[in-house]
């Protein structure tokens, strides 16, 4: 029955049509710039943004997919395959390759998206949510477009005055129990470091994608109004106690 199951599984990306990927000339390719955390409804968010990061699509999605493009973004390595795992192995052994992953158009609120793959010469179109499809495009290094119509309609712009966390060139989130246990911390108590851009004062500080910060300066990390009254009152430099990889360590921060 196993193995039945399986060929029904390949069956279905195999069968999913052949149909010719849109032209680019009609896309925009996005980037996951960040996840947040929708205060109302706490529902987490996905940013989607252009490439020079003026206009960003949000995409409303679950929290279990939502801790898989965590997991993808900071390279977290599960003991046991998940989901999304098994997939990228079904995938590989069809002997499929991915080729980009399309957010085609909205629907009565629901977002639709396109696999687009390659076998032997092939292309393959398969229909999938925005939010599957994107831990795909991470775990195979794919591109991510969007319906330019689309994307002129439903994104917004980014906050034009940068608070000192941009300026600084750190991006965080919330530490849910699960981003914890993802990350072997043992508590929320904390700020997961969602990106440091790059070339700035936080990359040469030593910052890193997956760090946890704890402490800065004379406060204890609660949350991002606590990180962001830390950098803001600092003088030229303060510290930073952060976890990384089952470890803590001291770094120097240089906000200003």
């Amino acid at each position: 029955m196993r193995k039945k199951a399986l060929v029904i599984i390949i069956g279905i990306f195999v069968l999913g049509g052949t149909y010719p990927l849109a032209g680019n000339e009609d896309l925009v390719r996005v980037r996951v710039s960040r996840l947040v955390m929708d205060p109302v409804s706490r529902q987490p968010v996905l940013m989607l943004s252009d490439p020079k990061e003026m206009r960003a699509l949000p995409i409303w999605i679950d929290l279990f997919t939502a801790n898989a493009i965590q997991s993808e973004l900071q390279e977290v390595e599960h003991p046991r395959p998940l989901t999304h795992d098994l997939l990228e192995r079904v995938i590989e052994q069809s002997g499929l390759e991915v080729k980009q992953i399309t957010i085609t158009h909205l629907e009565e609120g629901v977002y639709y998206a396109r696999v687009g793959m390659d076998r032997q010469g092939s292309r393959i179109d398969v229909d999938a949510r925005p939010s599957d499809s994107i831990v795909i495009a991470l775990k195979f290094k794919a591109p991510i477009y969007v319906s330019k119509h689309l994307f002129d309609e439903k994104s917004i712009l980014l906050k034009e005055s940068k608070g000192i966390e941009e300026t600084y060139g750190l991006r965080t989130q919330p530490l849910t129990p699960s981003l914890s246990r993802a990350f072997s911390f043992g508590s929320t108590r904390g700020l997961l470091v969602a990106d440091v851009l790059r070339d700035s004062a936080a990359e040469s500080d030593g910052l890193m994608r997956g760090d946890i910060l704890v402490e800065v300066g004379e406060y204890r990390v609660e949350d991002q109004e606590t990180l962001r009254t830390a950098l803001e009152r600092s003088g030229a430099y303060l510290r930073a106690r952060v976890f990384r990889k089952g470890r803590f360590l001291t770094l120097e921060l240089h906000p200003k």
